[in-house]
């Protein structure tokens, strides 16, 4: 059956451990409809909670809730495989903890990802940047997104009404135009990558940092990222200074900070496509994006249980004299 759209179904730890009821019901009543119209895409733990339930064996299974959610007879076992079958083979797992939100928050800011279900806990989500980023990013790409099961519930049964009106070929969510240039597109772990990230007040630092180092940056990496303003204000500062084209080609531009250029760059992190970060910060100013940016310091920081479990290595600079040191520069 030919899937209908793409959508994030995660729930936060806090709301798993006080709310497992609450999950166990949207699995019985929405789940196997939603997998098997749309692609799910699931964090890792999100994606293991769900899974050991539906594995559980068949006599700890309520099977009259279950067809109320799949509107067949459970009569057999074959019927509880049909069941456990579409929900596996719907489900997308992704990374675990941080490097899975930061995964699935770049499918939504490339506009692969048509819905967000993100059952969450406000007292967890508080003290998360990446769930705070997921909702910032949802909103500025205008996605719909659920954060409690009453509003789940009713997006899920919105989304039934729309695909029983509409011919099967066609898809239900609004047709979103993906950025122009993927800049992830084609990095290997064998390319020497560096982002470079300015706040506004500090862009013409880094651009007279770029120009004075250009000749090392420009022969050491094969690709620089850097979100939008910072990569063509570094463009045009280093072509005024005399870099050639094919030099300043190494740049790739990623999405403006708050359309989601930090979650490209931290992705790029988290994936191991790039080794070393200068964000130069300005300390005295508040940012609409700060969420994102926190988010972004936790990825190359290597919050501990990401960094532990993935091995992900990078070196991080957040003003010129510890830039110079990550470069090598004396």
């Amino acid at each position: 059956m030919k899937k209908r759209g793409r959508i994030a179904f995660i729930t936060t730890p806090e709301y798993r451990n006080k709310h497992s009821q609450k999950i166990e019901e949207f699995i019985y009543k929405y789940l196997y409809r939603l997998c098997n119209s749309f692609e799910v895409l699931s964090t890792g733990r999100t994606y293991g909670h769900i899974m050991n339930f539906i594995s559980l064996p068949s006599e700890k299974l309520d099977r009259k809730r279950i067809e109320e959610g799949v509107q067949f007879s459970i009569e057999t076992d074959d019927d509880l495989i049909r069941w456990r079958k579409t929900i596996e083979h719907g489900l997308v797992p992704l990374r675990t903890s941080i490097s899975g939100m930061i995964e699935l928050e770049l499918e939504l800011v490339e506009g692969r990802l048509d819905a967000v279900i993100h059952l969450t806990d406000w007292a967890d989500v508080a003290g998360k940047p990446d769930s705070m980023v997921l909702r910032r990013e949802a909103n500025v790409h205008n996605i719909p997104i659920a954060s409690d099961f009453y509003s789940a519930a009713s997006a899920v049964t919105t989304w039934m009404g729309l695909l029983a009106r509409t011919p099967p070929d066609e898809l239900i969510f609004t047709q979103r135009n993906p950025p122009s240039i993927l800049p992830l597109e084609g990095l290997t772990s064998t390319h020497k990558v560096l982002a470079l990230i300015a706040h506004d007040q500090k862009m013409l630092d880094m651009c007279r940092f770029v120009v004075q180092h250009a000749k090392k940056i420009f022969e050491e990496f094969d690709y620089i990222l850097a979100p939008g303003t910072t990569a063509q204000q570094v463009e045009q500062f280093a072509l005024a200074a005399g870099r050639t084209r094919q030099e300043v080609n190494k740049i790739r531009f990623c999405l403006s900070g708050p359309d989601g250029g930090d979650v490209q760059i931290a992705a790029a992190v988290v994936k191991k496509l790039c080794q070393k970060v200068i964000f130069l910060q300005d300390p005295y100013t508040s940012h609409a994006h700060e969420t994102d940016i926190r988010l972004f310091e936790q990825a190359v920081l290597l919050f501990e249980r990401t960094a532990l479990a993935e091995g992900v290595e990078v070196e991080f600079a957040t003003n010129l004299a510890s830039a110079k040191a990550i470069l090598g520069i004396s």
